[in-house]
């Protein structure tokens, strides 16, 4: 069967000492303690990931739905500004139609005109034809009509392609040397 051991033996086999044990339990206690810490942090850095992660998907959901009120909000720009040049192209045509109906009314031959209706239609037809140099003879020429002229002159001005150019090419006719 088995021997019995020696007690010379016995004498040679060491059992760990409390000391040691005490170290290994305090070693294995400071371990589980800072595992424990370690994930307390990774759980708190996974919920604060989660939080901003939420967070980033709210604000993106917010700035689609700005981007696509702003989007319809351009497209209506787009139409109302389509929509205003029609408006202004037809106003355009409107007056182009009826400066060619006045050009044809309004050429006298002699340059006289009967009332201010017809001084109007006249100053127009300057004005429209840029004839600076005949509009100035003309307003020149009717010193007695002055106070009609004045009255019809802003007026006819304003059917002017080019109002200010047109102005200043009639006033330099008096400062003209020639």
């Amino acid at each position: 069967m088995g021997s019995i051991p020696d007690p010379g033996e016995l004498a040679e086999l060491t059992f760990p000492s409390f000391d040691d044990f005490q170290r290994q339990t305090s070693l294995m206690t400071s371990c589980t303690l800072l595992c424990k810490e370690l994930f307390d942090r990774i759980t708190s850095l996974e919920q604060n990931l989660q939080k901003k992660s939420e967070a980033l998907k709210h604000n993106l959901q917010i700035l689609g739905h700005d981007i696509k009120a702003k989007l319809a909000s351009l497209k209506k720009r787009e139409v109302t500004i389509d929509e205003s040049v029609e408006i202004a192209l037809e106003r355009v045509d409107e007056h182009r139609e009826a400066a060619f109906k006045s050009l044809e009314n309004s050429d006298h031959p002699d340059g006289e005109v009967d009332d201010g209706d017809g001084l109007l239609q006249l100053l127009r037809s300057f004005c429209l034809k840029m004839r600076s140099r005949e509009f100035w003879k003309f307003a020149s020429a009717k010193k007695k009509e002055l106070d009609v002229l004045r009255s019809q002159i802003p007026l006819a001005l304003a059917e002017c392609v080019g109002p200010a150019r047109f102005a200043l090419e009639a006033i330099s006719e008096v400062f003209s040397c020639g």
